[in-house]
C-alpha cells in the first residue's frame, strides 16, 4: 500500500525547495503519492490548522505530522517504507 505524502511549503520559505527535492526523489524511488501544498492556499491552510503545524516545510504522511524541516533522505525513505513513522523536529 502506498503512502500519501503531503509536503507543506510556502513561497517565502528558504528551505522548502530542498525539502521538495528530497520528497520528489523519494516519490520517484517508491510508490509514495506526493502532494506539495502551499500553506497560502486553502488545502494547505486546512491541514496546518487541523494538525496545528506552526512551521514549514512540514511533511504529513498518511494524515500524521512526520517531519518538520528538511528530512534526512534516509529517514524520509524509511518513513514511507514502514508502517509507523515518528515525528522529527528541526
Amino acid at each position: 500500500m502506498s503512502k500519501k505524502v503531503q509536503l507543506l511549503v510556502s513561497q517565502w520559505c528558504p528551505t522548502c525547495p530542498q525539502a521538495e527535492q528530497v520528497w520528489q526523489r523519494i516519490a520517484e524511488e517508491t510508490d509514495a503519492e506526493l502532494e506539495i501544498l502551499d500553506v497560502a492556499q486553502r488545502p494547505g491552510r486546512d491541514i496546518i490548522a487541523r494538525l496545528m503545524i506552526r512551521s514549514v516545510p512540514a511533511t504529513v504522511i498518511d494524515d500524521r505530522l512526520t517531519f518538520v524541516g528538511v528530512p534526512d533522505p534516509k529517514e524520509a525513505l524509511a518513513a514511507v517504507q514502514t508502517a509507523d513513522a515518528h515525528p522529527q523536529t528541526a
